[in-house]
């Protein structure tokens, strides 16, 4: 509600601030030159369409990955707003001549026209004007130019697309041509590499002897002699030991037969022997023909000893024969170890054959893999020469137009309803935010919620702003008109209020009426002695018998207003130089009479702490019914204060929208600090075109007669609002 009054208060403000702005805004607006927008759509598609198919692009477009896929968009508006296009355009619309679009004066004189030509950079100019706008889930992609002209904006945009178009086709083009300018100079090399390879092999073969036999033969006959000799070897081997194993027997045995008996014959090559056999048959006949001689004759016959010399010759014979194939296992034996020999002679030889080609098969594999790999190259190089020169003869593009731009009709900035429309929301914003701040920056008392809540005090009722006529110089005469304001308008919403004030201060104690009132203020000029006196009036014109009594001993008002000599007054009577009937004046209302300042003392504060001062107050309110005294500002000197401690009561008059809240409350505990009692706060010189005047106004003093319309109630004819009492001079 505060805010809200504040606004209903300060609406002038708000209105101005609302046509200023908005005055500008449509100002500059309306002075802004138009600017047309024109726009031309491309597709962009990564995927070029594939004429040849199985035909690779030798410029890679794009395809592949999302994020490929988004880079190569990224590059493409990038390129879309390069120097690269725009110099193409530059040239294609001459705008390096266009004085119009350089934004150069064709009046200046040549040398000034030739250094601000030098000094543009057109290129720059369009490169800046392009606005590349991508279609979100989609290929297309808009290109926009603004401009003063609006057929100059179609022609930059339409321009800027094709020249982008036909840079990306020249960019494949001399990229592929390029490719194939590298690819025959490669290809030179690489044929030249083939046939150096070609005829390092053949040399190869026809060192070695392989042009008639291929080197996988003479391996396999390597491997094959080499197995051969391998296995005759194994075999000699072991038929040397098997010969070497059968000697050494035979060679044991016929050691043992040098004896008596024949060991040797159960050896199986001794008794497969058939002259062996033979003796061995003699030799048992003649042991047998010897067992029937030794039974017949006597050791020593003729007949036993030419049997035994025939049995020994025999035994000689078998062993002679034993010798013999002893010897000829000997001779085998030396056989079959030189054969041995000989086969591991022909097995290194083998061996060293086999190494011999296992050489010649690496060297041979080296130059042949050589000679692949450059006939792979050579046919790989050829293949994609002919399919470059084939893409190179197409002007195939994955960039095309969709829509050309058209001349606009409407410019796009400024859009001047727009613009006047939020200058006007503008406006009424910076003005309200204004009044806000103008509000909750104000610190002084202004309302009955002021009062109430911020000070604690109860309202006893407002006092509107007293007019001033027009041209009316403020001097005494018109403050003392201006106190005098309800005597002379006795039917005025002011006299109404002040009558209101009179009411409110009668039942703020109904069970101990007050006799004598002290009206006080926190802080000068704000109204005290003109609501004493106004309160004073309406108290005597209820029947009362009332008494003003100027208490500002320092700066005294009171008798000016009522015009008044004040020779002998309060200052008198507390020194006990003068009696009521010497002092007090009549004021020429009925009910009122005046008790002047007096002298001015050259200690007030002093004279009014007296014991005098109270007997001097309970005085007066025996012979009068209503006592009110006039006093200096709390907030000023500590004569107020005194006062307080010797009346009944306090009421405070503060400023409306003049008063501040902190002076206000160091002001009510300055009085409750020495137990004074307030009876409640006026809230003096209030605008009845405020919230709060309004509603004292209408609602409390509706009752007013209906022909009646107070001046400074906003509408009245003649009337003015006065903000401003000058007659508060206390």
């Amino acid at each position: 509600m505060r805010l809200w009054g504040a606004l209903v208060k300060r609406v002038w403000l708000v209105g101005l601030v609302l046509g200023l702005v908005t005055t500008g805004v449509t100002f500059w607006t309306f002075r802004q030159p138009a600017i047309y927008r024109a726009e031309v759509s491309l597709v962009i598609d990564p995927n070029p369409p594939q004429v040849l198919k199985g035909v690779s692009e030798v410029v890679d477009v794009g395809s592949g990955s999302f994020w490929s896929s988004k880079e190569y968009f990224e590059t493409q508006y990038k390129v879309l707003k390069s120097r690269m296009v725009a110099e193409k355009v530059v040239a294609r619309l001459g705008l390096d001549h266009d004085l119009e679009f350089l934004h150069i004066d064709p009046r200046l004189p040549p040398a000034a026209l030739a250094r601000a030509l030098a000094a543009v950079d057109p290129v720059r100019m369009v490169s800046d004007a392009v606005i590349v706008t991508p279609v979100r889930e989609s290929r297309l992609v808009m290109i926009a130019i603004e401009d003063p002209r609006p057929q100059r904006a179609a022609d930059l945009a339409n321009a800027v697309a094709e020249e982008y178009i036909e840079q990306n086709v020249d960019r494949r083009l001399t990229t592929t041509h390029g490719a194939s300018a590298w690819l025959a100079e490669q290809l030179t090399d690489v044929k030249k590499r083939l046939e150096e390879s070609d005829k390092a092999l053949y040399q190869f073969r026809q060192d070695h002897d392989v042009l008639s036999t291929s080197m996988e033969a003479r391996q396999n006959i390597s491997s094959e002699k080499l197995i051969a000799i391998n296995d005759a070897l194994t075999k000699a081997n072991l038929a040397r030991v098997e010969i070497e194993a059968r000697r050494s027997v035979l060679a044991g045995l016929l050691e043992q037969s040098k004896g008596s008996e024949f060991k040797a014959e159960s050896f199986k090559p001794v008794a497969d022997n058939p002259m062996i056999q033979e003796f061995r048959r003699e030799y048992l006949k003649l042991q047998s023909e010897r067992a029937e001689l030794s039974e017949k004759y006597l050791e020593g016959h003729p007949k036993r000893i030419a049997l035994d010399e025939r049995i020994a010759k025999v035994r000689s014979d078998i062993i002679h024969a034993i010798q013999m194939v002893l010897e000829a296992s000997e001779s085998e034996y030396r056989q079959a170890s030189d054969e041995e020999k000989r086969l591991r002679s022909f097995l290194e030889g083998a061996k060293q054959e086999a190494l011999g080609v296992n050489k010649l098969e690496l060297q041979y594999a080296q130059l042949k893999r050589e000679r692949d790999e450059n006939r792979q190259v050579y046919d790989l190089m050829v293949k994609r020469q002919k399919e470059v020169d084939v893409v190179g003869l197409l002007r195939t593009n994955n960039i095309r137009l969709l829509d050309p731009a058209l001349a606009p009709t409407s410019p796009v900035r400024p859009n001047r309803p727009q613009n006047v429309a939020l200058a006007l929301v503008l406006g009424l914003l910076l003005g309200i935010g204004l009044v806000v701040m103008l509000e909750l920056s104000d610190s002084t008392v202004k309302s009955q919620d002021d009062v109430e809540r911020g000070l604690g005090l109860p309202l006893l009722g407002i006092l509107p702003s007293i007019p001033t006529p027009d041209g009316e110089e403020i001097g005494a005469e018109s403050t003392a008109r201006r106190d005098l304001y309800i005597m002379e308008n006795p039917n005025s919403s002011i006299a109404e209020c002040a009558r209101s004030v009179r009411t409110s201060l009668l039942f703020s104690s109904p069970d101990r009426p007050f006799k004598a009132l002290l009206v006080a203020s926190t802080g000068p000029r704000e109204g005290k002695t003109t609501t004493a006196i106004s309160v004073g009036i309406t108290m005597a014109q209820s029947g009362s018998r009332v008494l003003l009594v100027d208490g500002d001993l320092r700066r005294p008002r009171l008798h000016r207003t009522f015009g008044v000599p004040s020779s002998a007054g309060l200052s008198t009577m507390i020194l006990g130089e003068a009696t009521i009937a010497d002092a007090v004046k009549n004021t020429g209302v009925q009910g009122l009479f005046l008790l002047p300042a007096g002298p001015v003392p050259p200690n007030p504060a002093e004279l009014l702490q007296s014991e005098r001062f109270g007997e001097v107050v309970r005085h007066l309110c025996d012979h009068f019914d209503r006592v009110i005294f006039d006093s200096p500002p709390v907030g000023v000197v500590t004569d107020a204060l005194v006062m307080s401690t010797r009346t009944d009561g306090v009421m405070l008059v503060l400023r409306a929208g003049a008063t501040p809240k902190r002076a206000a409350m160091r002001g009510r505990r300055a009085l409750w600090d020495v137990n004074a009692h307030i009876y409640g706060a006026v809230l003096n010189d209030v605008n009845l075109g405020s919230r709060a005047g309004r509603y004292y106004y209408y609602y409390r003093y509706g009752y007013y007669p209906t022909d009646y319309k107070p001046s400074n109630v906003p509408g009245a004819p003649g009337g003015r609002d006065v903000q401003k009492e000058a007659s508060s001079s206390s």
